[in-house]
């Protein structure tokens, strides 16, 4: 029989999640241990092959637990996960220069957070937002910076994180990009600013966009080279440019 944890609260709807290597079942309040055991055993096929799938993921992919690794601004930095009154997230410099990422977690979700998949969900949210934060200083003064230099000057700017790319451009001059650029080192998401904002002139990948983009960044192919080469080791494996 498979190992599961089950949470329960007063959804509407039964949901079993592969996270980390473990199985998690959200459950109403009015679903009984019976069947939640039944559907287990029905859909262990599925469920062995999710643990298989993700038992294989590269060793440098983060895995929000104490001590894990991963990129802040081209550095690996190490999770230092505690609990406290106050929440927050802190960098700071260990032994050996090493990167130390504090991550502060509320004290009166110590107990509900027991469950290592749940506490590694929590710490995933509050480095999310710490990206989030990040980019929301970062990207705008960079934009600005290299619209003066291209004259190319974009509608719009938006923040979110997304699934598979760094950024976008649309038809209407609108810009976006993923707060997930903060795990690039400097210059490479100096590299993808440019790339979005050439996009202005041509929405496409053609060898005038190219030619563009290197009038502007000639450095481009080392930071797609770097892209490429730590791709494994992104906590949301983003494609290369």
């Amino acid at each position: 029989m498979i190992e599961y944890k089950v949470v329960r609260s007063r959804r509407k709807t039964l949901s079993l999640q592969v996270s980390y290597g473990q199985v998690l079942v959200r459950a109403p309040y009015s679903v009984d241990d019976k069947f939640i055991n039944t559907l287990i055993e029905k859909k262990s096929a599925w469920l062995k092959a999710k643990i298989a799938q993700q038992s294989q993921v590269d060793d440098f992919c983060c895995d929000f637990s104490q001590g894990s690794t991963l990129f802040l601004f081209g550095q690996l930095v190490t999770l230092n996960i505690i609990f406290a009154k106050q929440v927050n997230t802190l960098l700071t410099e260990g032994i050996n220069n090493k990167k130390i990422l504090t991550i502060v977690v509320a004290e009166r979700n110590k107990k509900k957070l027991s469950n290592k998949v749940l506490l590694a969900a929590a710490v995933k949210k509050h480095i999310e937002k710490y990206f989030k934060q990040q980019a929301e200083d970062i990207i705008p003064v960079k934009v600005a910076t290299y619209s003066q230099l291209t004259s190319l000057t974009p509608v719009s700017i938006k923040i979110r994180q997304y699934r598979s790319r760094w950024g976008s451009c649309n038809n209407r001059g609108e810009l976006s990009f993923n707060y997930l650029l903060m795990m690039l080192p400097i210059n490479v998401i100096n590299y993808v600013v440019v790339h979005e904002l050439c996009h202005l002139e041509h929405l496409n990948h053609s060898k005038e966009f190219w030619q563009l983009v290197a009038k502007h960044f000639p450095q481009y192919t080392q930071a797609k080279k770097w892209m490429k080469i730590n791709q494994s080791a992104l906590l949301w494996r983003l494609a290369s440019y």
